[in-house]
């Protein structure tokens, strides 16, 4: 039985933080879980805050949703830390004039689901003030001019604690950073190369700059807490598995992605009018900050196991699709290899989508610009199903652009995540799956993305270097005026088309044929005349002699075909095809053609060589009988 969907919602996200997103979207599975009633389509992707090429690639998923369509937007607002792309959401989100709510991130048109980052930040820096006796203390923040205020608000949080608890304005440091990893590290680095003394606390404003942090102090001996305190805030996965445990600011996102749900759907039905909703926080202190709690030793085991198991898997799986992809020859042998390497998705059903421009044009040199856009229409490529019928899984089915998916996939679907698939800024399509990759937990998903893409462009770029050879082959075998084949030509090909037509009827006939008075035509009308007699003599050649015959332009007026020995009348059609073309007026010059002419029948065992060599001595005893009469 059809399950009717009541409330078709869109959720836009960017993976920043791909430990915040993965819970992010374990919360809104469990939602759509326990709702019948409720689809959710996510656009997830890996733009950062650059704000150049690659970032707009990516971010060109949220393109892909039609907000018409749906019934309400859910934005997780602080993953998207490039501003303009949250201002063009919102412009979006207004114009298609449907409810939407954001997380952590005000935005223009939406509700505002959070936790208040100046509580939280106030509560652990009080913390480490009072429980622990710090008094002097450096804060690394997070991006502070992005128009997001997540970022000054915990620092305002920081600097409010450390005021009503009476630290001197002299022993509070705020370094501006930018919430990676990379930034934390690269603070200890400088700290600990400039022999500055540790303060009695690092507070950063997030779990990752505080993980980078302590893996440089580490590194060079320093022990934490009893050297320094750090804290962070997220409490993502590996601030659990850190050693020391880190201390930091924990929110339940799969709680708050329910209580951020609920508000939409309330939105979608007119009963919710309170513009922002906030969500509870608990300060999580740890070992990082001298307090004992600690993740359990069998946690860690499980986790450390249930890694070790999925990363030999995943490996496993990787080098087996890497293999046959890179043997893949064409468009549509990559796509069943895909489909046969499905699992490492991690998710039931996955489906990849490529923009039929690209789909129908891949093998063609002539390519339109870059375009990160996704076009009207898309072509279902592959289909990789856990369950499934028959052998051939993907259909090439056709379908427009915002549909996204055939709709007999959509009706079945109620979770789907969407993930931008882009060469450098060419736009290849996208990949959708009914589940939460297993890989997203480890940031590995990304990778497979990225070899996929460089995968489909290898064959892209293989086929255009085939074309690419056969042209080159071509030119080399082509008579550059006549476009007949050359001396390379002859080599090539003419002993196997000789050795064909004996094969297959019996007989070969060769003919050397020779311009008359070339040299009086050049003379006379000159070279321009010359050439337009030699191409005229060819064309009447490839008009005249059956496929399959072997034609080429022997010398500088002379020419050689090799044709099946069937066509009896092939020197005759030759001089009739010459003799009205003697009647055009837009000839000046009289064509003529002297034709030697020898057949080889398959049981004599002539060789090709002999029978040019025979015909060409019959063409100038011919064209000497000619010149006597």
């Amino acid at each position: 039985m059809k399950v009717m969907i009541d409330y078709r919602i869109a959720f836009f996200t960017a993976d920043w933080n791909y430990e915040l997103v993965e819970k992010t979207l374990q919360g809104l599975r469990q939602f759509v879980d326990e709702h019948d009633n409720v689809s959710i389509r996510v656009f997830d992707c890996f733009g950062k805050d650059q704000g150049n090429a690659n970032d707009r690639s990516e971010y060109a998923i949220f393109d892909l949703a039609d907000l018409r369509r749906f019934d309400g937007l859910l934005i997780q607002g602080s993953q998207i830390v490039l501003e303009p792309m949250r201002q063009a959401i919102s412009r979006r989100v207004l114009a298609a004039g449907i409810p939407a709510m954001s997380i952590d991130c005000p935005i223009e048109g939406c509700g505002l689901v959070s936790i208040d980052n100046h509580r939280a930040q106030y509560g652990i820096t009080e913390h480490v003030i009072r429980a622990h006796g710090a008094r002097r203390l450096v804060y690394l923040t997070g991006i502070m001019d992005n128009g997001c205020p997540e970022g000054a608000q915990r620092r305002d949080g920081f600097l409010h604690a450390c005021r009503d608890n009476g630290i001197a304005p002299e022993d509070m440091e705020i370094i501006a950073c930018t919430w990676r990893t990379a930034d934390g590290a690269a603070v200890a680095e400088r700290w600990l190369a400039e022999a500055r003394p540790l303060p009695d606390a690092f507070v950063c404003a997030n779990d990752e700059m505080a993980l980078g942090l302590m893996e440089v102090l580490g590194d060079h001996g320093c022990a934490i807490p009893r050297d320094v305190i750090v804290t962070g805030f997220d409490n993502v996965s590996s601030a659990e598995l850190s050693s020391p445990r880190l201390s930091t600011v924990n929110r339940d996102y799969e709680r708050l992605m329910h209580a951020a749900m609920e508000a939409l759907i309330r939105r979608i039905d007119g009963t919710e009018t309170k513009s922002f909703i906030p969500f509870e926080h608990q300060l999580v202190c740890s070992e990082s900050c001298g307090c004992r709690i600690s993740a359990q030793p069998g946690y860690i085991r499980n986790r450390y196991f249930q890694q070790t198991r999925f990363l030999k898997n995943f490996y496993i799986l990787q080098d087996e699709m890497a293999e046959s992809l890179l043997e893949a020859d064409d468009l549509p042998g990559l796509m069943t290899i895909v489909e046969h390497n499905h699992r490492i998705f991690g998710c039931d059903n996955s489906y990849l989508c490529i923009n039929d421009y690209y789909h129908d044009n891949y093998e063609k040199k002539h390519w339109q610009h870059d375009s990160e856009a996704f076009g009207d229409q898309v072509v279902l490529a592959a289909c990789g199903e856990t369950v499934r019928s028959g052998d051939s899984r993907h259909r090439h089915d056709r379908f427009p652009t915002d549909q996204l998916l055939p709709e007999a996939i959509t009706e079945r679907e109620r979770f789907l995540v969407f993930y931008p698939l882009h060469y450098n800024t060419y736009s290849i399509g996208y990949i959708a799956m009914n589940g939460i990759s297993e890989a997203a937990k480890l940031n590995l998903h990304k990778s497979i993305f990225n070899f996929l893409a460089i995968a489909i462009e290898n064959v892209r770029k293989k086929c255009l270097l085939r074309q690419l050879n056969d042209e080159l082959g071509n030119l080399y075998v082509r008579d550059s005026l006549t476009q007949l084949y050359n001396r390379f030509g002859y080599e090539r090909y003419a002993r196997q088309t000789y050795q064909s037509l004996l094969d297959s009827d019996g007989s070969a006939q060769v003919l050397f044929i020779d311009m008359d008075d070339m040299k009086t035509i050049n003379d006379r009308y000159g070279h321009e005349m010359g050439d337009l007699a030699i191409n005229t003599t060819a064309d009447i050649l490839k008009d005249t002699c059956a496929a399959g015959s072997f034609i080429m332009r022997y010398g500088g007026d002379e020419f050689l075909v090799v044709a099946t020995g069937q066509a009896h009348t092939l020197e005759a059609d030759i001089q009739r095809a010459v003799e009205q073309t003697r009647q055009r007026e837009d000839i000046p010059f009289e064509l003529s053609l002297s034709v030697g002419i020898v057949r080889a029948e398959s049981a004599e065992g002539r060789t090709l060589d002999t029978c040019v060599q025979e015909a060409d001595a019959m063409m100038y005893e011919r064209k000497n009988r000619r010149k006597h009469r």
